[in-house]
């Protein structure tokens, strides 16, 4: 009996020590303890412990929300975000209560570092009242809901879950921007613009701002060319700063806002700058259907067929290569992906072509947010080698790194599939601008110019605007210096060309006589 006990007493002590060295820190107030001493790496280990071992669900929500903090402490906010979305996803029940306090954390980060769509998409699928929203949290919270729905064509509730945005809120002033796009998609134009302008107002003296701040001036200038408001568009398109990537654009899209004030010169003017050397990849098409339109206008028909010849020229090959590289990667959008990540990296090898398309897929927003989701899973797999490094068991490791492992997978399949979409769209508009261009020359072969002349009409009101030499205001008794175009472009001229090309149309009275 003796015997036995000793033995059952050996046991136990046995028991107790392999327990100790296998789970040294699988009790709460230990863990806690190495916390409050900032021995983060330990803590975690100790919380992660205690969150996949203890009995008690008390304790292990506790550990949970531990094991979040310490993570962050790390400087590992990817991988705290994966335990902050676990308690926000459970919703706010008795047994959760660290719900608020997660939500409030995944907002903070996101700030700083995009979780990326998906992520927040799946986070916000759990039904919350608006009641178990905490304060700090509300403008992170109503901003992804109202992207969620503007996403999904839902244009009232996302404007209603935008206007929920708290003002102070670092997602107010994304909120106010998509407000104002909806509220254009409605028609309600004044309010649109005075949305964007409120964006200007928030975003001034603030470089961290400057690609909203720059959307927000194409998009005033948008809405005034949607409503006829020439002379205001090319005001707002002038005010992008020629160092940004949205300058060319700007030029492009007052190009047709000249037109439609008929000064045909500026129109030329633009399109010549776009047509420049300094820009033979990048992808703007319809700039030769708006050029033979243009001349078409001015009744330069060899200008028009010269125009139409070049759009042949340039992009039959671009057409021939975006069909072969859809075509290729149909079903494949991680190979996709690749495709667009290899040309970043400047080791494009095939379908080069259509590297003027690849390009401007590469600056998607879907590409550009996989690209950071990959930035900063990146980073911390590789701070994990080091900050890691003091963990005894693999398990926490194991399970941070397959989460990390797993987000930068979902993103580039998400971007993957969302890009492979867009690149479709610029199949498409190259066929139906190839189909345009036959258009317009058989019409004017035919001589049917009356009917294409007669798809644009310009008002009187039109004609007064004051416009003449590039993006700026100026007189139009002003004397201007034209000096001849001889093959030579210039940097700093591009954006200020005008052409002085007078129109070769019979006027009617001239017809009369």
């Amino acid at each position: 009996m003796a015997r036995k006990s000793r033995f059952a007493a050996t046991f136990l002590l046995f028991a107790w020590a392999l327990l100790g060295s296998q789970g040294l820190f699988a009790d709460y107030k230990q863990a806690k303890a190495l916390y409050t001493k900032k021995n983060y790496p330990k803590a975690a280990e100790a919380f992660f412990e205690v969150y996949t071992k203890s009995a008690n669900k008390g304790e292990k929500r506790k550990a949970e929300w531990g094991l979040a903090q310490s993570l962050e402490k790390m400087n590992l906010a990817y991988s705290a975000s994966k335990y902050y979305s676990v308690i926000v996803r459970r919703g706010r029940v008795a047994d959760n209560p660290f719900f608020r306090s997660a939500l409030e954390e995944l907002g903070k980060i996101n700030s700083r570092i995009s979780l990326g769509q998906s992520h927040i998409v799946q986070l916000f699928k759990t039904e919350i009242r608006l009641s178990d929203v905490p304060g700090p949290a509300r403008g992170f919270y109503f901003y992804y809901k109202g992207v969620e729905a503007f996403g999904e064509k839902a244009l009232e509730t996302a404007d209603k879950h935008f206007e929920m945005v708290p003002s102070g809120s670092p997602y107010q002033l994304g909120a106010l921007f998509h407000q104002g796009v909806i509220a254009n998609l409605q028609g309600r134009h004044s309010r649109a613009i005075a949305l964007f302008e409120k964006v200007l107002a928030g975003t001034r003296d603030r470089p961290e701002y400057k690609e909203l701040q720059e959307m927000s001036l194409m998009n005033i200038a948008r809405v005034n060319y949607e409503i006829k408001r020439f002379a205001e568009a090319i005001s707002y398109y002038g005010q992008i700063p020629r160092d940004s990537e949205n300058w060319l654009d700007a030029i492009w899209e007052s190009s047709w806002a000249f037109f439609f004030i008929e000064k045909f010169n500026n129109t030329l003017g633009n399109i010549h700058t776009i047509h420049s050397p300094f820009f033979e990849n990048r992808f703007y098409p319809e700039a030769y259907i708006l050029q033979a339109i243009t001349f078409l206008r001015m009744c330069r028909f060899d200008q028009v067929k010269e125009s139409m010849k070049r759009f042949k020229d340039r992009y039959q090959p671009v057409f021939g290569d975006v069909r072969g590289m859809m075509n290729r990667y149909k079903g494949d959008p991680k190979g996709f992906f690749k495709f667009i990540y290899d040309y970043r990296t400047g080791s494009l090898t095939s379908y080069r072509k259509a590297e003027e398309i690849v390009k401007k897929l590469s600056q998607v927003d879907a590409f550009k947010e996989a690209m950071d989701t990959i930035r900063f899973t990146d980073r911390e797999l590789n701070l994990l080698k080091s900050k890691g490094a003091s963990w005894k068991g693999g398990a926490l490791l194991e399970d941070i790194t397959g989460f990390l492992e797993s987000k930068k997978s979902t993103a580039i399949l998400d971007a993957g599939q969302r890009v492979y979409k867009e690149g479709g769209t610029y199949y498409t508009q190259l066929l139906d601008l190839s189909n345009q261009t036959k258009l317009i020359v058989a019409e004017m072969q035919l001589g049917k110019l009356a009917n294409l002349r007669a798809l644009i009409s310009i008002s009187d009101a039109d004609k007064k605007a004051q416009f003449i030499g590039g993006l700026q205001s100026m007189n139009i008794n002003q004397t201007l210096e034209f000096w001849p175009f001889e093959g030579e472009y210039w940097e700093d001229e591009l954006g200020f060309y005008v052409y002085n090309m007078p129109s070769k149309c019979v006027s009617q009275k001239e017809t009369e006589k």
